[in-house]
């Protein structure tokens, strides 16, 4: 038995990334030209595993894809608008079935494809984030850490809320 430290910073190390980066180019390609959907609970657009250029000053290319659109900036306190990138190139909504059943979003939730919670926005940052991120909580550095496919493009896609997700909005994303 040991004593170990949560290092989310690995994960790439983990599932054994820097071995397929080595065989593809290096980390500071991994991804280039791939598009990641990722169903959620949304994204935080200005989040440094979303800029571009990169943490490290490299500007991404155009998407393969025709960019999509950036549902943000509704009258939910907060929402501010945001113009996608050339990394985050796009970001939807898919809540119908949820605001039907539940009633609606509650008041503390944005009306648009941003995060709320953090969720989405850890699960996109991990699988696509951005290479060279500085990491830190409550101002505690951790470190840098990368996505898997740190030079992928993303569009994240709100499909959970508060209560949860419905499948009929994920389908609808899909």
């Amino acid at each position: 038995d040991q004593l170990m430290q949560l290092d989310t910073e690995v994960s790439p190390q983990f599932i054994g990334a820097p071995t397929t980066w080595n065989a593809l180019g290096g980390q500071g390609s991994a991804g280039e030209g791939v598009v990641v959907g990722i169903l959620d609970s949304g994204i935080w657009p200005e989040h440094p595993s979303m800029s571009d250029p990169d943490p490290l000053g490299k500007p991404y290319a155009a998407p393969p894809t025709t960019p999509a659109s950036c549902a943000f900036g509704s009258a939910s306190p907060g929402d501010v608008s945001f113009t996608c990138n050339n990394k985050l190139i796009g970001a939807y909504q898919f809540l119908a079935t949820y605001k039907a059943v539940q009633g609606g979003l509650l008041a503390t939730e944005f009306n648009s494809a941003r995060d709320d919670g953090g969720h989405g926005t850890h699960t996109a940052t991990t699988t696509a984030g951005n290479r060279g991120v500085a990491a830190s909580i409550f101002g505690v550095p951790f470190g840098t850490v990368s996505g898997v496919a740190p030079r992928a493009h993303v569009i994240a896609y709100r499909v959970c809320a508060n209560a949860g997700c419905y499948s009929s909005d994920s389908v609808a994303a899909v």
